[in-house]
């Protein structure tokens, strides 16, 4: 309402002006400098405009990027960053350079100057080996960035992700017979329970059985509400990235800070039951710590090294169980949201998941491994990130000029990709020549049919001539990302394959 008074009051100033004029009158002296300074302005923008694209259309290599134009010179981007900044960092996928990470943790997260330290003092990268022009004297166990990275790597990708994904289906499967009433899973014979609330299910269910399958059980019995609090504060992080002061809008920091009281009283009664340091390094999962994961980032953050105190690891636990649920759980809902409103869809996939399972009674004990086999199930997945990952994937050389493209990035300097804008860019994705919009969800857009160049998530048959020498051992339909690199970046900087080769629709008939 502020900004449409505002409008409307500038249209009335200088369309019919009388009006106002006879209230709030103008002297002449003032008017010619707002005269003048609206004049410099538009003269400044109109220049600033007509440098950028020419700066762009030259040939010349490695020079500076051009600066985005900007209506007020001193301000540049500033106001429209603010204005959205929230989505912009909330979904940010983040990398070195190593100043991002510590203003996420500050703005975001609210971490201590104390626990900053820590990160501030680490340049060496995230790689086993230092990055070259690096402090030669950060000791090893000082190396934050490498050892938040393999610790994240190893819970969360190849063998280490196994019993926390055990963990959380039977979490899931417990929460939906709850709901349910049921002593099996939903959908036994003809007993079926009808949900009037889809979000009860995957916003709170979903994100209460990864809550403890990373986090274990007792920081669930001490604050039920944890989940609902969790989506409070999702609600209060656009505020929260936009810097605004704690005076000037409370809510936003009282939310977080409930939060991270809950996380702090959660230390302070596990380790009354049992101390991180006394525990068997090779157990996977405790009701009281949770995962290894959780029990390692204790030990060696707060114990060993103590660079980080209780304050410093509540920020630090907040960011880990924020990230760890609300990524894959909003993936999975907008999935769900796509299958269940489209009816052939979900016949499909029912009959696809019925070639590989009794269901449902098998899914708790299925092997994931399978579920990525199954060509439709994983194209419903990747059009899913295709569709709704739009975000800024920021890198820098933080010791050295690099050479991006035809321009020259300067050592320390941000760049900035968005996969937004790669994920809908209709020269190269197949959109059915306009019957399948890149702006609208399309389950088949990354099947591939032998036989049809039209098919497939390219356009011009570029994914089969990339994989025309796997085709020819299919004669069936199969999912495909191929030809994808540097196009589809689901994951924010690396475009990971979900599966090593294709698989057909009639796998395992």
């Amino acid at each position: 309402m502020a900004v449409t008074g505002v409008f409307f009051y500038l249209i009335a100033i200088f369309g019919t002006g009388k009006l106002l004029l006879n209230y709030a009158p103008i002297s002449k002296p003032l008017f010619a400098w707002m005269t003048a300074i609206g004049l410099v302005t538009s003269l400044n923008y109109a220049w600033a405009v007509a440098s950028y694209h020419y700066k762009r259309r030259r040939s010349f290599k490695e020079e500076l990027p051009p600066v985005y134009p900007a209506p007020v010179p001193f301000l540049g981007s500033a106001v429209s960053l603010a204005w959205d900044v929230g989505g912009f960092l909330a979904q940010a996928t983040l990398a070195s350079p190593m100043s991002i990470i510590i203003m996420t943790l500050r703005f975001l997260f609210g971490m201590n100057e104390a626990g900053l330290a820590a990160y501030r003092a680490d340049d060496s990268g995230p790689l086993a080996k230092p990055s070259p022009g690096s402090n030669p004297a950060l000791a090893p166990e000082n190396r934050i960035d490498y050892l938040l990275h393999q610790s994240f790597n190893r819970a969360f990708t190849g063998p280490g992700l196994a019993p926390t994904t055990q963990r959380f289906r039977e979490a899931f499967s417990f929460r939906i017979q709850g709901l349910t009433g049921h002593n099996e899973c939903v959908g036994i014979g003809n007993q079926w329970t009808h949900l009037h609330d889809f979000f009860e299910v995957f916003g709170k269910v979903a994100i209460g059985s990864l809550t403890q399958a990373v986090y274990g059980n007792l920081l669930l019995e001490l604050h039920p509400d944890i989940v609902d609090n969790l989506w409070d504060y999702d609600d209060a992080l656009p505020w929260l990235a936009r810097g605004v002061p704690r005076i000037l809008m409370p809510g936003p920091y009282r939310t977080r800070d409930a939060l991270r009281s809950k996380l702090k009283n959660w230390y302070v009664r596990a380790r009354q039951d049992c101390s991180v340091s006394d525990m068997d390094p090779d157990r996977d999962w405790d009701r009281v710590w949770g995962s290894r994961l959780v029990r390692y980032l204790h030990q060696t953050l707060h114990d060993e090294h103590g660079t980080h105190d209780d304050d410093a690891m509540s920020s630090h636990d907040l960011a880990l169980l924020w990230a760890s649920n609300f990524n894959a759980v909003s993936a999975a809902t907008l999935a769900a949201f796509h299958v269940f409103r489209d009816p052939s869809l979900l016949a499909r996939l029912r009959e696809e998941l019925a070639m590989h399972f009794d269901p449902p009674s098998s899914f708790e004990h299925a092997n994931p491994k399978l579920l990525l086999k199954l060509p439709l199930l994983s194209a419903v997945y990747a059009e899913t990130l295709r569709l709704y990952v739009h975000v800024f994937f920021m890198s820098s050389a933080p010791h050295q000029d690099i050479t991006v493209g035809k321009w020259r990035l300067p050592r320390g300097a941000n760049a900035v990709v968005s996969t937004g804008i790669t994920h809908t860019d209709n020269t190269y994705w197949n959109d059915q020549e306009g019957r399948a919009p890149l702006s609208e969800f399309w389950a088949d857009r990354f099947i591939v049919r032998p036989g049809d160049a039209r098919s497939g998530p390219t356009k011009y048959g570029k994914a089969h001539a990339a994989g025309a020498k796997l085709e020819e051992a299919f004669d069936k339909p199969y999912f495909s990302t191929e030809g994808l690199d540097g196009v589809w970046i689901p994951y924010g900087g690396e475009s990971i394959l979900l599966i090593q080769s294709p698989h057909t629709e009639d796998d395992g008939r």
